[in-house]
Formats: C-alpha cells, structure tokens, sequence
C-alpha cells in the first residue's frame, strides 16, 4: 500500500511541474521584441526595449509624442494596429512583415539575415515592393539593420544602420531599372507632345496670317537664366527637331501659307528603349505605337487619351 501511495505521489509531482513548465511562456526573441517594440499595442512597449542611457537621453517627464521622436514613433505603431490595417507578422520564417496595401499591391519585409551570437543578435531586414504579383524595380532597395543586446532578459535595441543595396551585377534588376526609366520618359513625352499641340492650336488662333508654326522653339518654354528651365532640350539649327529626356521630337509638314497642316512626331533616341512612339496631326489627336516608325504611327496609331491640357507660351 505504501508503495502504490509513494507512486501516486511521485505521479501528482511529474504532473505538477509539468503543468508549470507548459504554462511558462518561452522567453522572448530578438525579433520578437523588435515587432513589439513598433507594433505593440502598449505604451511602454518601444520605450522598454530602448537601453537605459537612451530612455533618459530621448523621453522626458511629461512629454507627448509631439515633442517626443520615440513617443511619435511608439504611437504611429499603436495607431496602425489599431485601425486594422491589413499587415501580418511572423515570430520566425523569411520575412518580420508584410502588409497588403490594396488588391494589387502588396510590401514583405524581409530577413536577410538574423545572427544571434550569444547576448547579441544582429537582424537585417530590406523592403520589398509587389503590384500584380510583380516585383517592383526600386531604384535603391532599402535596407535596416537592427543590433540587439539582451539585459536582464530584456532585449534592447542598441543600434539602427540604414544602408542601400543596388545590385549593379543583377540582369534582372538592371533590365527592370531601365524599364522604369523608359516609362518615366514616355510619360514626360507624352506630356511634351501635349503641349505642343495645344500650343499649335494657340498660335495658329493667335497669327491667322501665319497658320501652324513649324519652329519648335515658337510652342514650348525656352530656358532662362533665372529658372533654368527646359534646360534638357536641344534643338537643331532647323528648329523642327529637338531631344529631350530621351526623346526625338520633329515638326514638318507645315508649308504654305498660312500653314493649315502639320506632322509632330516623338521617337525614343535610344532604339532599345521599350517606349512608345507618339505622333499629332492638325486634327489635334495625339496616337502612339508600342514600336515601329512614326509612318505607322500616323497611317495605324491608337488614339492615347490626352492628359489635362497645358497652358502654352505663344511667342
């Protein structure tokens, strides 16, 4: 009997202490503390992650977080968690974050690495751009590092390196760098050539005796030396040619007198460019093709639908 009494009790003990073991929650990550300490939902919970000597540096009796940087930051995290913004978090995996900003776009923030070297642990995280699926070719990819010291089963965060990654050895990278750029000039041209037609229909209004203009210089801003504008565009002798950001822009087909018609044209200087060619007549109706000669664009174009119009300098 006295041995089945010493079983039960050595059994109720094991049980016991495992109950307290399964209660106990694991100690906190570097990384777990490095979520709290920006997403946390409490007060305190950047301010306890700083060290000691940063606190009193940087929080202030009653201070609030319009004078206090530490405080705005602790309430920009509070504020995003509680207004249910679409982001998610991970303890462990490849990336801390990522959030959904709408249907087509999407941010991860991801490890690159996390080295934990005994009270130490050095986390590096860059940032990550997606729309439809796509990543997004960023100029420079952002990158943070984070260094954490663990005190008295505390981590805290000791150091932040902001850094820039650009993969110059990347194909993919470089191709989409450029593609970037090839739209960032489709875009400027497609504007330019909105001007210019609307500055034709102005100056053909303004010298009924004279009709369309056939000298760029006479429908675009010229530079000054107080505001160095159009400072960008070269214009030829003839003044029915001219580049700018990457593109050929050529007036003709305006003779007579006074001039009733006119041929404008914009075709990447680069014949590798992935922009479009652009083309305007008299009719006012600016058409593009995705590639080819400006004779297509006029005999087969698409009709591009004008941006809002722009004010002309009429000379």
């Amino acid at each position: 009997m006295r041995q089945v009494l010493s079983a039960l009790a050595l059994t109720l003990a094991a049980t016991s202490l495992t109950a307290q073991t399964l209660q106990t929650p694991p100690p906190q990550s570097a990384r777990q503390a490095l979520i709290e300490m920006f997403l946390g939902k409490g007060e305190n919970d950047l301010a306890k992650h700083l060290p000691d000597i940063t606190r009193k540096a940087l929080i202030h009796k009653d201070e609030s977080p319009e004078s206090s940087i530490v405080l705005r930051i602790a309430a920009a995290g509070r504020s995003m968690a509680a207004q249910g913004r679409p982001l998610e978090t991970f303890d462990t995996g490849p990336n801390i974050l990522v959030t959904e900003q709408s249907d087509h776009e999407r941010v991860e923030v991801a490890v690159e690495h996390d080295s934990l070297m005994g009270d130490q642990d050095e986390i590096e995280l860059s940032v990550h751009a997606y729309k439809d699926g796509q990543e997004e070719n960023l100029p420079v990819i952002p990158r943070l590092i984070f260094t954490m010291k663990q005190e008295k089963d505390v981590w805290r965060l000791t150091e932040i390196t902001v850094a820039g990654h650009i993969p110059l050895t990347d194909p993919d990278y470089l191709k989409g760098l450029r593609k970037q750029q090839d739209e960032a000039n489709e875009q400027m041209a497609q504007m330019r050539m909105n001007m210019i037609v609307n500055g034709q229909k102005a100056y053909s209004a303004a010298h009924p005796e004279i009709g369309y203009a056939c000298a760029l210089p006479s429908l675009v801003p010229q530079k000054t030396e107080s505001t160095g504008d159009e400072g960008n565009a070269s214009f030829d002798p003839g003044q029915g040619s001219e580049q700018w950001n990457g593109y050929r822009f050529t007036l003709n087909g305006c003779g007579g007198t006074p001039a009733s018609k006119y041929r404008l044209a914009a075709v990447p200087i680069d014949s590798e460019s992935t922009g479009k060619t652009f083309c305007a007549d008299e009719s006012g109706k600016i058409k593009f093709v995705n590639s080819g000669k400006p004779s297509s664009c006029f005999s087969g174009g698409q009709e591009l639908n004008p941006p809002a119009s722009y004010a002309p300098v009429v000379e």
